[in-house]
């Protein structure tokens, strides 16, 4: 098991730091959070929507409102570095002019703006990921997943990453960065991130409920409203047939 009881929440304008060392999970988790990778049990609920519950086909509709970054983020190589960045508003729906201006715009965060012109092809790995944080921060997006953003750009990009990362934030998007590096870490955290530790798939020190907003809407005023409690039993006993009875998320030991 690498996630195990996992439960968070980020909000618009909101930027959450998720630390931990190498195996914790961390990748995992923005890999569900972005869509890349569905979970065996629970939810990922995206603007109203399990995403975990949708079908394959529909993913690529939620992914398009995700700007996703990680290490093995795939850029045109063909293509030029503003065309790249382009690409991740086209699709969201933005007009070819206003998709130009806000890639240039992008580019211009991450101190990139010489680079627009030329094929992704003939940049180093180092200015390849500056394009694809670029792209992943471009608009910006509902939620921006960055997975070691200052991984392999240089310490001298760190507050460049953190600029872009907290401008994505200020603009209206949630911002859901991991990374082992504790000083970008610590960097974020002054700008108002919120830290969060990972252990061995665990929150650590997170509370028994979890860090996730309440999903039910509020009742309506002066209606007498009760909880409805359901309790689950699971029968060891393997001939019972009590497991078949339960739902797929609820099956097995208790």
């Amino acid at each position: 098991m690498v996630l195990d009881t996992v439960t968070l929440g980020v909000a618009r304008s909101e930027l959450i730091v998720i630390e931990g060392a190498a195996a914790s999970g961390k990748s995992t988790l923005l890999e569900l959070a972005s869509g890349v990778r569905m979970p065996d049990r629970g939810a990922v609920w995206f603007a109203g929507r399990n995403t975990a519950g949708l079908q394959r086909a529909s993913l690529p509709f939620v992914r398009r409102n995700i700007g996703y970054y990680s290490s093995e983020s795939l850029l045109l190589l063909e293509d030029s570095a503003l065309a790249n960045v382009m690409l991740a508003l086209a699709v969201r729906g933005e007009a070819p002019a206003q998709a130009e201006q806000s890639a240039r715009d992008a580019l211009a965060l991450v101190k990139a703006s010489d680079l627009e012109n030329r094929k992704v092809a003939s940049l180093s790995s180092g200015q390849k990921r500056l394009v694809a944080l670029a792209r992943a921060v471009a608009g910006p997006p509902p939620l921006v997943v960055a997975d070691e953003p200052a991984a392999g750009v240089g310490d001298e990009a760190r507050d460049i990453v953190a600029c872009a990362l907290c401008a994505a934030r200020d603009a209206g998007a949630a911002v859901l960065a991991a990374t082992t590096d504790a000083v970008l870490a610590d960097l974020l955290v002054r700008r108002g991130g919120r830290r969060i530790h990972l252990e061995q798939g665990r929150i650590a020190g997170a509370p028994a409920m979890g860090l996730v907003p309440a999903l039910t809407p509020s009742p309506t005023p002066g209606e007498n409203f009760q909880p409805r409690i359901i309790t689950l039993k699971i029968d060891d006993d393997e001939d019972s047939g009590q497991d078949e009875a339960l739902p797929p998320a609820t099956r097995g030991p208790a």
